[in-house]
């Protein structure tokens, strides 16, 4: 009977001792916004299109989009369900050269604007202000695509959610190819307050879209898949970003076919699609 009694006591001890653990593993890794919060972080995005012609008559180009900045994020303020922010733009850069195109654009950007914008507690975006401009423009879509992947209620270490997007960074404004995307996030691990988080990314178009092969805009049909990977490292106590990156590659095919006469034959031209995307964004400050 002792021995019976033993037994079912340390089963009963294991089983208690799992659930505080689990417990324990259960946080929340929303970000935390106070009245006077800043910090500093450091932006990159780069995205290379590559459309190699099929055929004699196919369709080709390339394009390249680069963005390096640094922002100082700060709270404005914290009420009524709405978070204030602004981003000052310490440094910023932008260069890109279209599809079809062998000159390289920079744009002039001028550093010491800022990016005003309110958000709710889950990310929703209410209302921005954003210095018309290229790269101001992309830097926005970034900060904003910063606060929409996280998981809306408490998550246990290897627990998974879903979020819409390219990943936990990223921005469509240097991409020549449209996606549909979806990522499924995990908590990996926690370790000393740092909560590490990897997201499987599946991107997929199938429709209409505008591409330049280097004379002008023509209609395609688009066809394409692609997978990615996203990491976030985020300090729990603080409910801040320390860092996060999204790769991405999509590959597919664009097809223009152009109008004919009658009882003509149509020629369709056909290109093969390759898009590589990396973001980052770092806390330096």
């Amino acid at each position: 009977m002792r021995y019976r009694t033993s037994i079912t006591l340390l089963i009963f001890l294991f089983l208690f001792s799992c659930l505080v653990a689990n417990a324990q593993d259960r946080v929340s890794i929303k970000p935390g916004f106070k009245a006077g919060d800043e910090k500093r972080y450091i932006v990159n995005a780069y995205v290379e299109t590559n459309v190699t012609p099929k055929g004699a008559n196919g369709i080709g180009g390339s394009s390249r989009g680069e963005l390096a900045a640094t922002v100082s994020m700060r709270v404005l303020s914290v009420k009524d369900g709405q978070i204030e922010q602004e981003a000052v733009v310490e440094a910023i850069s932008f260069t890109s050269n279209r599809a079809g195109s062998t000159a390289t654009w920079e744009s002039k950007e001028s550093p010491g604007k800022k990016i005003e914008f309110g958000i709710t507690p889950s990310g929703q975006l209410l209302k921005c202000v954003i210095p018309d401009s290229p790269g101001y423009l992309a830097l926005a879509d970034l900060l904003f695509s910063v606060f929409r992947w996280y998981p809306r209620d408490e998550v246990n270490v290897g627990g998974t959610w879903e979020a819409a997007g390219r990943g936990s960074l990223f921005t469509e404004r240097l991409s020549d190819a449209t996606m549909n995307a979806s990522t499924t996030f995990k908590l990996s691990t926690i370790s000393k307050g740092l909560a590490s988080i990897d997201g499987a990314i599946t991107l997929q178009q199938s429709g209409s879209s505008i591409f330049n092969p280097g004379r002008g805009n023509i209609n395609v049909s688009v066809i394409a898949n692609g997978k990615g990977s996203s990491h976030v490292d985020v300090d729990v106590g603080a409910g801040r970003l320390i860092e996060s990156t999204t790769e991405s590659r999509v590959e597919g095919t664009l097809v223009n076919i152009q109008p004919t006469a009658a009882g003509e034959k149509m020629n369709p031209r056909e290109g093969s699609l390759v898009e590589i995307s990396k973001f980052s964004i770092k806390l330096i400050g």
